[in-house]
């Protein structure tokens, strides 16, 4: 399984049209029931697992494991 580190993104202010972006181009990116781990800051994604297997949904993303810490929030999807 691969690993994406988004914690040091810049996402210019506005981390939901960002999110929405970078999951549809996870989605052109993963091949069928491939999966990846995505590391989030909890301050630049201020977002519960609600929302993100929301917005996972709608690029047509499975949320299949959703951690948080202090630190990193943590989440597995899968095509």
């Amino acid at each position: 399984m691969n690993t994406d580190d988004q914690r040091e993104v810049i996402c210019g202010g506005d981390p939901e049209n960002y999110l929405k972006a970078f999951l549809k181009g996870l989605y052109f990116d993963l091949d069928d029931n491939e999966e990846i781990k995505v590391i989030f800051s909890p301050e630049k994604f201020p977002f519960n697992r609600e929302k993100f297997e929301e917005m996972a949904r709608a690029a047509k993303l499975s949320l299949i494991d959703y951690s948080e810490t202090e630190k990193e929030k943590d989440i597995i999807l899968r095509k």
